[in-house]
């Protein structure tokens, strides 16, 4: 009989990111969550950037510190991102407009090293910051495709678009995870 996995589940935090719209900010949220329960990982969403870091650093096992603003996050970048943190220390997810999307932990960095990488990547210019917090920490980093999040009208527009052609393409239902988005964005053309 073979024995069972004794390493933990990842574990993914959602940080709260979220465009002005309720609708919108709900429908992006329950996407990620449910995109990143599927690559089963344990999903948590705590409240503040101590309780964040706290269940980063408490965790045994990689972390993924997802946005709640990213618009179908791609499945194959979370999955990029925990393959990677078997080797590296951190791995960020970069936006167009300079902030982040994915922030990946490794297990073993500490509480105060966590808060700062996740106040970091929350400011608008969060990739800048991010990178210069991790070179002056010297640990091990890597990026992973950039990706975009829904900050302004621009961002809004292309993720309709996108969703529009994913929905023409043969593989449409995996390409694009956002099954509450594309309602959201029906109802918004109807109205």
């Amino acid at each position: 009989m073979a024995k069972p996995d004794q390493s933990p589940r990842p574990l993914a935090l959602i940080v709260s990111r979220s465009p002005s719209d309720p609708e919108l900010a709900a429908a992006l949220r329950d996407d990620l969550h449910e995109l990143l329960q599927f690559l089963r990982m344990r999903v948590e969403s705590p409240n503040g950037t101590a309780a964040l870091a706290k269940a980063a650093a408490s965790h045994r096992g990689p972390v993924l510190l997802a946005f709640s603003d990213v618009a179908a996050l791609p499945a194959d970048c979370a999955e990029g991102a925990l393959e990677l943190l078997e080797e590296l220390d951190v791995v960020v997810g970069p936006c167009p407009d300079g902030s982040v999307y994915l922030l990946g932990l490794a297990e073993g960095l500490d509480q105060p090293l966590i808060e700062m990488l996740v106040q970091a990547a929350l400011q608008p210019e969060g990739l800048a910051a991010c990178v210069s917090l991790l070179e002056e920490s010297g640990l091990e980093a890597a990026a992973l495709p950039p990706w975009f999040r829904l900050g302004t009208d621009k961002e809004l527009s292309f993720a309709q678009s996108l969703m529009r052609l994913s929905l023409l393409s043969e593989d449409g239902d995996s390409d694009f995870i956002a099954d509450r988005v594309r309602i959201w964005f029906e109802k918004r053309a109807r109205s």
